[in-house]
């Protein structure tokens, strides 16, 4: 189809190339006129692009009903024979102009789709940053007193939350018996919450695609609110696709689709959610290879990767895990196959491999 429009605007005749030229070139004045209002702030710069895409597709829609009008009335007066031929033609060179102007249709109503979605999005961005920048200490205080803020409360960063329209904000949570609830710093003051009973677990989202140059863009900048959650912004890491260097981070879901930043989750678990589970969705915890005293301890060096505990956190569940392990009714061969298998796969040092292997023999003499 695309081939149909170039080869219409660069071969047609006098009438197919100017309608094709005029819609491309109104569609493209629409784009600029777009982009520029957005650039400058300029609402009427804004209506003038419009008003070219709207006058753009009006022409798109009625390129083959002109054509075909005036092809009948110039060739009125010619034989049948003549007539057909033209006519088919005529169809033809309809259909195509047709065909190609409702490409260019769809095509410019997606443009206008994603331009407007963009410059929504950046006005979402002026807004929180103005909000953001604007906050202070009595501010703070003023709204933990309108909302309820718990003493007890943590600081965290969401990376996005889809269905509440939230993208890369600073949050408050707290419990109360039956609810998590959430402070959102966005262009204003956003509170919501969760049923405790809903959020069965917190689930590991691997290799999410980041660009740390246009990521958390207020948080480059130093004040109030920005020091104070510096601490919960993503940690990123490199990986390759296909030969090209992709930068990525790792979030973690909890319900209803609330992405956090990893170094969120830490406080999270500690002081609102300790019960909870942690959950990964990857080959090694649906393997039947391993048994769950492995798996625990590979859940918990994911964790201590993604700085959610630190490492001495790390040593001391792997000191309880294995302690479970020596106490678990499985064979002396199982044991050492798990405890082998961990440390194969770097999960523990040596130095545990030998102190639970002397601890089994001693159990069992």
């Amino acid at each position: 189809m695309f081939e149909k429009i170039v080869n219409g605007m660069l071969h047609g005749n006098f009438k197919t190339k100017f309608f094709l030229w005029a819609i491309f070139l109104f569609s493209m004045g629409a784009l600029a006129l777009l982009l520029l209002a957005f650039i400058l702030g300029l609402p009427m710069i804004g209506a003038g692009g419009i008003g070219c895409g709207l006058f753009a597709l009006i022409l798109s829609q009625s390129i083959s009903l002109n054509d075909l009008s005036k092809e009948k009335k110039a060739k009125k007066g010619k034989t049948r024979k003549h007539k057909n031929k033209k006519a088919g033609k005529k169809a033809a060179s309809g259909a195509s102009l047709e065909e190609s102007g409702e490409e260019m249709q769809e095509a410019g109503k997606e443009a206008e789709k994603e331009i407007t979605e963009e410059v929504s999005r950046k006005k979402r961005e002026r807004e929180k940053a103005q909000f953001l920048f604007g906050m202070n200490e009595k501010k703070m205080k003023k709204l933990f007193k309108e909302h309820g803020v718990n003493q007890i409360h943590v600081k965290v960063m969401i990376d996005s939350f889809p269905k509440g329209n939230i993208e890369q904000a600073p949050a408050f949570m707290w419990k109360t018996d039956r609810m998590l609830h959430f402070l959102v710093l966005t262009g204003t003051a956003q509170e919501f919450e969760v049923p405790l009973a809903d959020i069965k677990g917190i689930l590991l989202v691997k290799n999410v695609p980041a660009d740390p140059e246009t990521d958390y863009v207020p948080f480059k900048l130093s004040n109030f609110i920005t020091r104070m959650f510096q601490p919960y912004l993503p940690e990123y890491f490199e990986s390759t696709n296909e030969g090209q260097l992709e930068v990525k981070k790792n979030t973690f879901r909890i319900e209803p689709g609330i992405y956090l930043t990893n170094t969120s989750v830490g406080n999270l678990r500690r002081v609102l959610l300790p019960g909870v589970a942690f959950l990964v969705d990857d080959k090694v915890n649906s393997s039947t290879q391993f048994n769950e005293y492995f798996k625990e301890i590979y859940r918990d060096s994911i964790l201590c990767k993604n700085s959610v505990i630190t490492l001495d956190e790390y040593k001391e569940q792997i000191g309880k895990t294995l302690d479970a392990l020596l106490d678990a009714p499985i064979s002396g061969k199982e044991f050492v196959n798990t405890i082998y298998a961990l440390n194969k796969y770097r999960l523990i040092s040596q130095e545990f491999v030998a102190e639970y292997t002397q601890k089994f023999r001693e159990k069992n003499m």
